[in-house]
């Protein structure tokens, strides 16, 4: 598997999930009849800032990820950042959207940050030497 591949692997696994996040939100809207907005529920307010969360940090993830491919970045390196990407985002899903790991909030973000740092420092370093 080339480093291209790979970063095709998790942005389409991240495609899947954002379709689920998007869908999360959609059924919640026609569970509690809110056309536009939050309707002041606690459960879309919930599913509509798991999707918005996601869609606020993944481009940057995984546009890191498809240039570091094409940098010719290790697959293995590829591969780990989306990783741990991919399991930060179901963790805070898991946290913040569905409340069965309320640590999942937390260690997702963590996850989101760190790939966001390595991804970025990792750009820098190929992009410079």
């Amino acid at each position: 598997m080339t480093s291209l591949e790979a970063a095709a692997l998790w942005v389409g696994l991240n495609a899947l999930l954002l379709m689920y996040l998007s869908a999360r939100v959609g059924a919640n809207r026609m569970k509690h009849k809110v056309n536009l907005g939050d309707g002041d529920n606690p459960e879309m307010v919930k599913a509509i800032r798991t999707q918005g969360n996601y869609i606020e940090y993944a481009p940057a993830a995984l546009g890191g990820l498809v240039l570091l491919a094409l940098l010719n970045a290790s697959v293995i390196l590829v591969h780990i950042l989306g990783a741990v990407f991919f399991t930060g985002r179901v963790l805070h899903l898991l946290g913040l959207g569905m409340g069965v790991w309320p640590n999942g909030r937390t260690v997702g973000t963590v996850f989101t940050m760190l790939t966001l740092l390595v991804t970025g420092l990792a750009l820098i370093y190929l992009a410079v030497f």
